[in-house]
């Protein structure tokens, strides 16, 4: 054999090597792309399973545990299951059409601390020694209606919750305590005060009361 038969033979097994190596590392990469790809989908079917009552339960666990004003990671994993810019459509009912992006944004932000402040630091004592009582849940396509009824001292309290399906998600719209709507009497404090005042008169309003809650003031 001479010795361009060897040399030939030499780089052509050279050249499978390579080849070999390439698709073991294309097989890697694919299968690490795979394992990705099914890891997501579990994520996403686990999600979709949740209910609304789980997702309830999930908040009261979060917001009975600490002050989420001192916690900002479960702050925000709590306010990713509430809908801020659906209740500020509802509270500000026609008197969206009349105001800019600008001061809807405002709005849906002042409104939204305004809620957190008042609710975050006050909810874990509230909710010592408190049973939770799941009653039903009347669940739609895009809606859904948790019934419960919670008991402090005795005295026993329905509370429901109003949750849209948003994309795959459900969020929380509204919140009501003996069938009086939480978003409806802010709706209908909002209107008066907008009837009375003004935009102007709104906006100096909400600003007041939170930088009372800011300051830690109860009035």
């Amino acid at each position: 054999m001479s010795n361009i038969d060897i040399m030939r033979k030499k780089l052509l097994s050279q050249l499978l090597k390579h080849s070999q190596l390439e698709e073991i590392h294309m097989k890697k990469i694919l299968l690490t792309f795979c394992s990705l790809f099914l890891g997501l989908l579990i994520i996403n079917a686990v999600q979709a399973a949740i209910t609304p009552e789980d997702l309830i339960k999930d908040i009261f666990v979060k917001v009975g545990h600490e002050n989420l004003l001192l916690n900002s990671k479960s702050k925000e994993e709590v306010e990713l299951h509430v809908d801020f810019n659906e209740m500020t459509k509802v509270i500000l009912g026609q008197e969206i059409a009349k105001r800019s992006p600008a001061e809807l944004k405002w709005f849906e932000s002042t409104i939204k601390e305004i809620i957190t402040r008042s609710v975050y630091p006050s909810a874990p004592k509230f909710l010592e020694n408190v049973k939770i009582t799941y009653k039903k849940t009347k669940q739609n396509t895009d809606d859904a209606k948790v019934f419960s009824s919670v008991n402090k001292k005795g005295e026993s309290t329905d509370v429901d919750y109003l949750l849209k399906k948003i994309g795959t998600d459900w969020k929380v719209v509204d919140v009501s305590i003996d069938d009086e709507s939480w978003v409806k009497t802010i709706n209908e404090k909002v209107q008066k005060t907008l009837k009375e005042k003004g935009w102007n008169g709104l906006k100096d309003l909400l600003n007041k009361r939170l930088n009372e809650l800011k300051a830690n003031k109860k009035t």
